[in-house]
């Protein structure tokens, strides 16, 4: 069954006051429902919102977010964010040059890693998703993720790395070529979340990017967010 969380829960599980994220419920910006007159929200709804905000706020509260996640894991989503990095899922010359072509050979270089059960079930999630709102950041990041966790097509939790060396019309912002591309992929909302805000503190990170983008090598790309993942723990 879908966890789904009171107003009062919510605020506490996020840490924020009651008042702002009702304000935020009434305003259409947070989704949820109303049950008897009282709010209730969806954890898929909650993940939604939380990928726009960790896109718009310091690194402070980044991690403030994060720990705020952490703490209501259950002891088997305790995953650390270096396990879900695999040298196989990592590529720095990623040939697509379409969003179809993204979704699908993302997926692929995943299925052939030993990480995805069903390449092609996972490229219509990604699609799915996308054709919700782009994922596709200003600074040409794309973080792609099926709508809800689909355990029946992971084979474990994992973060796959596309580096593309021309760019590609993903629906950023203003036109804006996306070339640097992550599949996260989780079991559950908690450790997608986790993840998120761990990733999105470790792209904040000067010359991060840069680095990434500059990258020769497998190595060189997984070295780095490790290194950045232990700097951050």
């Amino acid at each position: 069954m879908q966890r789904t969380y009171t107003l009062d829960e919510l605020a506490k599980f996020l840490k924020r006051h009651p008042k702002e994220l009702k304000k935020l419920a009434d305003n259409g910006r947070l989704l949820g429902r109303k049950h008897q007159g009282e709010w209730i929200f969806a954890l898929a709804d909650v993940v939604q919102w939380m990928e726009r905000e960790l896109t718009h706020i310091d690194d402070d509260a980044r991690a403030g977010m994060e720990n705020a996640v952490a703490s209501v894991a259950e002891e088997d989503e305790d995953v650390a964010f270096r396990d879900l990095i695999y040298k196989n899922a990592i590529t720095v010359s990623f040939p697509a040059r379409t969003r179809s072509s993204v979704l699908s050979e993302i997926a692929k270089m995943a299925e052939d890693a030993g990480l995805l059960w069903d390449a092609a079930q996972m490229s219509q999630a990604l699609a799915e998703r996308e054709e919700m709102e782009s994922t596709a950041l200003e600074n040409g990041v794309a973080i792609l993720h099926p709508r809800r966790p689909t355990p029946n097509l992971i084979a474990q939790d994992f973060l796959a790395v596309a580096i593309s060396r021309s760019g590609v019309p993903f629906g950023g912002p203003h036109g804006t070529l996306s070339d640097v591309f992550f599949l996260l992929c989780c079991r559950s909302d908690v450790c997608y979340l986790r993840s998120l805000s761990r990733l999105s503190r470790i792209l904040n990170v000067p010359s991060t990017l840069e680095q990434l983008r500059e990258a020769e090598s497998v190595d060189e790309v997984h070295d780095l967010l490790i290194n950045l993942a232990n700097i951050l723990d």
